[in-house]
């Protein structure tokens, strides 16, 4: 069997840590327009997060959100694919993966969180 190829851009950053996502905007699921999500993140890049949520996300929707990790006082606004959400195997979580977009007609902090993550 061949080995999988890694098409990841950007080096993952193993990091545990609590985080806090709120819905701006999503089409595909108006049920958590305004919501807030709470968390931990399991790893990051500049491209991407893996996050453990107790709300599993769609695959495939598009996402804006708010993002404030715990141990770092800035807040950005992102957005992002679902690339998949899987029952954890902690009762009652999802590991949740996100591709992060920079969008052309809106104002995200796509570019601080890939230069802070660098």
């Amino acid at each position: 069997m061949p080995d999988k190829i890694n098409r990841r851009a950007d080096k993952r950053i193993t990091q545990k840590e609590a985080l806090k996502l709120t819905i701006i905007f999503t089409s595909q699921n108006p049920g958590l327009l305004g919501r807030s999500l709470t968390g931990s993140t399991i790893d990051i890049s500049a491209s991407g997060l893996r996050i453990t949520l107790g709300t599993a996300l769609p695959p495939d929707s598009t996402i804006d959100m708010s993002v404030m990790l715990k141990d770092d006082p800035d807040k950005y606004f992102l957005s992002g694919k679902v690339r998949w959400c899987r029952e954890s195997e902690e009762e009652g979580m999802y590991q949740v993966g996100i591709v992060l977009q920079d969008l052309i007609n809106t104002e995200t902090d796509y570019k601080r969180w890939r230069k802070n993550l660098k």
